[in-house]
C-alpha cells in the first residue's frame, strides 16, 4: 500500500494512505477469492463424494474448511455475502448444502459482474 509521510511543524508524523491503491488491492483480492470459490463450487455437480461431504455441514465456515482441505482458499464472509446476494439463508438444512451452493454457482456470472 503506497503511503506518504507528512511532517508538520509540531513534530507529529502522519501517514497518508492512497484510497485508490487500497480499493484496487481489495478488489484484486476479492476477485481472486471469488475465482477460487466458484472453481470449488463448480466441482460439486461432478463429484459425488464432495456432495456427500457438503451435505454433512450446515454453515459457511464448514464449507470453507472442506474447500481448504481440497486446496481452495476463500473466506466464510465471502460465501455468506454471496448467499445474501442470492437471497439464500446463511445456514442450510441438514442434507441440503450442496443444492444451496449449486444455486449460487449457477448465478456466478451475475455475481461476478456486480
Amino acid at each position: 500500500m503506497p503511503a506518504t509521510r507528512l511532517c508538520l511543524n509540531y513534530g507529529q508524523t502522519f501517514r497518508v494512505i492512497d484510497p485508490d491503491a487500497t480499493t484496487t488491492a481489495a478488489a484484486s483480492a476479492q476477485s481472486d477469492e471469488l475465482e477460487s470459490l466458484f472453481s470449488f463450487l463448480g466441482r460439486i455437480q461432478q463429484d459425488p463424494a464432495l456432495r456427500d461431504l457438503l451435505n454433512d455441514v450446515i454453515t459457511a465456515p464448514d464449507v470453507v474448511a472442506i474447500a481448504a482441505d481440497q486446496g481452495y482458499s476463500f473466506q466464510a464472509s465471502t460465501l455468506l455475502g454471496l448467499f445474501q446476494r442470492c437471497n439464500e439463508a446463511p445456514l442450510a438444512r441438514q442434507g441440503l448444502m450442496d443444492e444451496k451452493l449449486i444455486r449460487v454457482y449457477l448465478q456466478r456470472q451475475r455475481l461476478q459482474v456486480s
